[in-house]
């Protein structure tokens, strides 16, 4: 029977790096759709009204949180570049760590010490936290203003003009799918909302 377990156990050591090595890659195609996605061309246009532009805002920072994220935290590496570089290099090797973290999430999404010991928001909150303290510790929080106003302008712009998914394609079908893509049914209901708006704005005019 020993003999027996021992044969077992590189068997199943291998059977767990093959389906973490499928995660991977996986969640890697998973990365490049959603870059193509944030800026796809073609998914950018005028929003109705008032109530249809606020309705993208809320939509796209649900949607897009981490990618308006990690284009100020590059923002706030080359600010830091010219005269914090010590600070920037500090901060690459911790967003590393954290990077390693966020692929672990993934590759174990059942894991019990990684999602009930190291809450990801709590991760996130101490990430946030420690970031801000090595910058004002090296004098570089006015880096940190001027990335925010660098990358304000952009988000805003995106939040705004970035138009629902559902909206690309007239007459998709009710599965959703357009463009080959499925399309969240949220993105649907927002689309069907915004589209709503701009016909009653269009009434009242």
């Amino acid at each position: 029977m020993a003999i027996h377990g021992a044969i077992l156990r590189p068997s199943a050591v291998l059977s767990a790096a093959t389906a973490a090595a499928e995660r991977a890659r996986f969640h890697a195609r998973s990365a490049r759709r959603a870059i193509s996605r944030f800026a796809r061309p073609g998914a950018f246009s005028l929003p109705a009204n008032r109530s249809a532009a606020a309705s993208r805002i809320s939509r796209n920072l649900a949607a897009f949180h981490v990618h308006y994220a990690l284009l100020l935290w590059f923002s706030l590496l080359v600010f830091l570049c010219p005269s914090h570089r010590a600070t920037m290099l500090f901060l690459m090797l911790i967003s590393k760590v954290i990077l390693s973290y966020a692929v672990l999430l993934r590759l174990f999404p059942n894991s019990a010490l990684l999602h009930r010991i190291l809450v990801p928001r709590i991760v996130a909150g101490i990430f946030v936290v420690f970031v801000i303290i090595q910058l004002a510790l090296a004098s570089a929080i006015v880096n940190l203003f001027l990335a925010i106003a660098a990358v304000a302008p952009i988000v805003v712009a995106h939040a705004v003009f970035r138009t629902p998914d559902a909206s690309l394609a007239a007459g998709a079908g009710e599965n959703g799918k357009v463009a080959g893509e499925m399309v969240p049914i949220s993105e649907k209901k927002d689309a069907d909302l915004e589209s709503a708006g701009g016909q009653g704005a269009d009434r009242s005019a």
